[in-house]
């Protein structure tokens, strides 16, 4: 039996769930099993067999549509896998997705980021085949490029991202699991590296690939203006240095928040216009 959990968060995005347990069903090594968290949603009915253990949790949270952190947490508390592989609902992982990553895992003991590419518009809806995602799929323009020879290559925990990554259970647990403070997008998941940086958990880059499918997103995301500023708070008071300083500036620039010293505040919201010009066509989001 494989002694990997596999991990994932859903708020909505059923189809994309779906392909991921095809996905998974697929996985040359299979993982022990597959734990799904449904955040503030009900736990549906059926689901796509995953050829392994499926558990289905639901996390209720009437303060925030998307406690990310705290379904993280949620996930591994269920998990008995002594590697627990945490994949963003929107990815398919590859057929070796899992047996690459774990195999780094156990060889270096520390965290490690997958390799994600990503599709455009419609390329995972219906009877998609691997071959047609791989000559579809792009490399992130910002994320790490694998020469021929280097199947692991460290990283700066700054270019850390959750959408793909893994690690011992005994490790998360040693760095706290997820900070349950940070609410919905933006910020836990560089807390999260820079936890395994002050613990001196070595950080890797894999060539474990998954296809990110495509969905809308927003740039700047003006719709996730209120959680930002929330968390970028919250990462100065531990780190006394700013995250997202890119998406805070121009922010600031536009208006939209007060940025004084060791504390940002929200001076008026984002119109939908406004928000709704943001939207990106980019399959990087």
């Amino acid at each position: 039996m494989s002694s990997t959990s596999l991990l994932t968060l859903v708020s909505g995005r059923r189809s994309q769930l779906h392909n991921l347990l095809r996905g998974v069903r697929e996985q040359s090594t299979k993982p022990r099993e597959v734990i799904v968290v449904f955040m503030n949603e009900p736990v549906p009915n059926e689901l796509p067999d995953p050829g392994c253990q499926l558990h289905l949790h639901s996390l209720l949270d009437p303060n925030h549509p998307l406690p990310l952190a705290a379904a993280r947490n949620l996930a591994a508390a269920h998990a008995r896998g002594d590697i627990l592989a945490f994949l963003d609902v929107d990815c398919i992982p590859h057929p070796d997705y899992l047996q690459q990553l774990s195999h780094v895992v156990h060889l270096t003991q520390g965290l490690i980021m997958g390799d994600v590419r990503y599709l455009p518009p419609e390329a995972a809806q219906g009877n998609w085949s691997y071959n047609t995602l791989e000559q579809l799929a792009e490399a992130h323009p910002r994320r790490p490029v694998f020469t021929d020879d280097r199947a692991v290559i460290p990283l700066p925990y700054y270019l850390f991202w959750s959408l793909s990554f893994g690690l011992r259970a005994i490790d998360f647990a040693r760095l706290g699991g997820f900070d349950e403070q940070y609410a919905g997008y933006g910020g836990e998941d560089t807390d999260f590296a820079f936890t395994a940086r002050k613990v001196r958990l070595p950080f890797f880059g894999s060539r474990a690939r998954v296809y990110h499918q495509y969905h809308d997103s927003y740039s700047p995301p003006y719709n996730h203006l209120r959680d930002i500023v929330t968390n970028a708070n919250r990462f100065y008071a531990k780190w006394q240095m700013w995250p997202m300083e890119g998406w805070l500036r121009q922010f600031e620039k536009e208006g939209y928040i007060n940025w004084e010293g060791e504390s940002i505040s929200v001076i008026q919201e984002v119109n939908p216009a406004a928000v709704a010009d943001a939207r990106s066509t980019s399959p990087f989001g």
